[in-house]
């Protein structure tokens, strides 16, 4: 039996199983984006849209920040979700994001612009087999320019 409540993963996402190519979400998005600047992300999930077995929803995060959220019918013949995300500003300063353990926050030598790194997290509701989890790794830059100082990642 599923549990309903626990956040399914793929166990090895380089070679998913059967369940898992049919509910882990595939998120396709810039690996680079800009504050205040508009992107689109579209999440796919291959599952089947049956009235005994279909997708709920899809809702898209970022270190839980909703983004957005896509409620499905039984009339829906697929399970597509397609998000406008602009990304404020202030979330290159939040320390809830990912900074690399070797490079910290990146600042370029040139234009001292910021870039945090984080993941864009795709979460979906199944009704038989509970919830599915999926990600993409992206880099958030700033688009506010300063003062330039030496890059953390270079020599």
């Amino acid at each position: 039996m599923i549990d309903k409540k626990k956040i399914n993963k793929a166990a090895d996402p380089a070679h998913l199983t059967g369940l898992e190519k049919e509910h882990v979400p595939v998120i396709e998005a810039p690996e680079l984006v800009l504050t205040e600047q508009p992107f689109t992300v579209k999440v796919t999930v291959p599952h089947v849209m049956e009235q005994a077995h279909y997708i709920e929803w899809i809702k898209l995060s970022m270190r839980g920040r909703q983004l957005g959220e896509v409620k499905f019918s039984l009339s829906d013949t697929s399970a597509v979700a397609v998000f406008t995300v602009t990304i404020p500003e202030e979330v290159v300063a939040m320390k809830a994001l990912e900074v690399c353990n070797i490079h910290g926050v990146n600042v370029c030598g040139d234009c001292g612009t910021k870039s945090v790194f984080t993941d864009l997290i795709a979460l979906v509701g199944c009704n038989v087999h509970g919830l599915w989890e999926g990600f993409k790794h992206i880099e958030i830059m700033s688009k506010v320019q300063s003062t330039g100082k030496p890059c953390k990642w270079k020599d």
